[in-house]
């Protein structure tokens, strides 16, 4: 995800929820879970012990314009039979079906429907869920957008960190993956987008049946739906390994706006320097890019559909630095489908090392790869400045943080989890030699391909390329807050440099002196 124009509040925002949820009880060890919108670590990792190999089957009719309805179809294996909860907000349920037999009662508090554990087994389990749900208004779950200009409807999803069970009943964690089958009823003129291509559209009446295949296994948050007579550009991304099919949508009232050519070239650019920089084939079957209205955020990185905000269509011709911006957002969520999509954090705790990868790998593709040669220094001016300043602010705190639950996910989402978090990746990737790192990072994809990771996982590559010890660096640099400064100390004599040294210096509140490693050039006037 990239977040524009809306740190400082995200941020002010996490922190209240963060004082806020301090003073609760913690969810107890045997399960117990709260009431509430928000699901935490602790009773994440009681289900994940419980539940895997899920797998989602779902039908959706979104024709009618104050509601959505559904039946949602969830198919896992449990390690032993145990009372369950399946995250579901504020919608309505009309059945609940366990292994075949009608529950007789629904508990459902608005939250979360609790499924009793007489109903379950060791093994395989199934549970049918029928449902429905008002449009989201506020940008997340299934939201629904009527253009003022033409009248016409436009939907799409959001998800990231809590959301998809706004949309649909599901087992809403990072590390609970799962593969995915839907269809969705939707009227004629409709393009209906999702994960993978639609493998049939049959017209049924008034509206269309499209039936979307058996998705790769990801998290519930990169699940995306988006629907409405979107204007569609087609073409496809071709690199050594294979052929992508790629489309970029906008609504129709937009559509003069859209600089086809820049967002082809961009993609194709991005495809081409990762799949070398990741020694890892784009993992998905295809790629889609969706402009969209009212999105609260830059851009999301759901799987094969890349959701973004239209502040990246003009009006009038873009600056070169408006153009860079651009390419720099459709990178930064292209360089996700590998660290975050393929390979997921497993649980929010490590949002700051996602984050941080994706902007740092975006420098990388536009510096490598495009026309940007300037990125660098602008990489310096806007990220790596802007992380300098919030660092030194009295709300500074470290690069990594703990995320009890997931209303505080974004609490530290700023300039430090982006700008900071990115130039450190850079420092690390200096530190231990490009080649290394380019090592390090590839071996971590092969080896987590379409599973759960954490930082140490991430680390443990690095080390095993490097042959450096991580453990004193994590702590120094991921764990405290605030700046070095660092200044060069020499004597001159008989016009030569003599006794030359470097000396760090750190603030005296925050006294953590950090390993380094910089190149110094030595120069004459002449």
């Amino acid at each position: 995800m990239m977040k524009i124009g809306i740190l400082i509040l995200a941020a002010a925002m996490g922190l209240v929820s963060c004082t806020k949820n301090s003073s609760t009880t913690p969810t107890k060890a045997s399960g117990e879970r709260k009431a509430a919108k928000l699901l935490e670590k602790t009773y994440a990792e009681y289900r994940s012990k419980l539940v895997s190999n899920v797998k989602y089957n779902l039908i959706v009719d979104i024709t009618k314009a104050e509601k959505y309805s559904g039946t949602q179809n969830i198919s896992f294996d449990l390690t032993r039979p145990s009372e369950l909860t399946v995250d579901f907000f504020d919608g309505k349920i009309s059945d609940v079906t366990v292994n075949g037999k009608p529950l007789d009662k629904i508990t459902y508090n608005n939250f979360f429907v609790t499924i009793p554990e007489k109903t379950l087994v060791k093994g395989a389990n199934t549970i049918q869920i029928v449902f429905d749900h008002a449009y989201n208004t506020t940008g997340s779950g299934l939201y629904r957008n009527v253009d003022p200009e033409d009248q016409r409807a436009y939907m799409y999803t959001d998800f990231e960190p809590y959301d998809a069970q706004i949309f649909m009943p599901c087992f809403d964690q990072p590390d609970l993956k799962a593969t995915y089958t839907m269809t969705v009823t939707a009227p004629l003129d409709y393009v209906v987008v999702s994960s993978a291509r639609e493998t049939k559209t049959e017209k049924q009446g008034e509206n269309n049946l499209w039936t979307f295949p058996e998705t790769a296994k990801f998290s519930t948050y990169l699940f995306s739906l988006h629907a409405g007579p979107y204007k569609v550009w087609s073409h496809d991304i071709v690199t050594k390994a294979h052929k992508v099919p790629h489309r970029v949508m906008a609504r129709q009232s937009m559509a003069k706006y859209v600089e086809t050519k820049e967002w082809f070239t961009n993609a194709q650019k991005g495809f081409t320097f990762f799949e070398e920089f990741f020694d890892y084939p784009y993992p998905f079957n295809k790629y889609d890019e969706i402009i969209v209205p009212d999105f609260n955020s830059g851009a999301m990185e759901n799987v094969g559909a890349v959701t973004f905000n239209e502040r990246f269509l003009s009006r009038s011709a873009k600056t070169r630095a408006g153009r860079r911006s651009q390419a720099s957002v459709q990178l930064h969520e292209l360089a996700h489908m590998w660290f975050g999509d393929l390979v997921t954090m497993k649980w929010w705790n490590d949002i700051w090392l996602n984050e941080s990868f994706a902007t740092y790998a975006a420098f990388r593709a536009l510096e490598g790869n495009s026309e940007f040669k300037e990125a660098g220094v602008d990489f310096i001016l806007s990220a790596k400045a802007s992380a300098y300043r919030e660092d030194q602010l009295v709300t500074t705190h470290p690069i990594g943080f703990e995320v009890p639950d997931t209303d505080v996910v974004f609490a530290n989402f700023d300039g430090i989890t982006y700008g900071k978090g990115a130039s450190v990746l850079k420092q690390l990737a200096f530190f231990l030699g490009d080649d290394a790192f380019k090592k390090g990072v590839q071996a971590y994809f092969k080896k987590h391909a379409f599973q759960n990771a954490e930082l140490n996982d991430f680390t443990a590559a690095l080390e095993q390329s490097s042959g450096i010890s991580l453990t004193d660096w994590k702590k120094v640099w991921l764990s405290t807050p605030q700046v070095n400064t660092m200044k060069v100390d020499y004597k001159c004599e008989n016009g030569l440099t003599k006794d030359a040294v470097i000396i760090q210096t750190a603030n005296k509140d925050y006294p953590t002196l950090r390993p380094h490693k910089a190149q110094i050039g030595v120069f004459t006037l002449e």
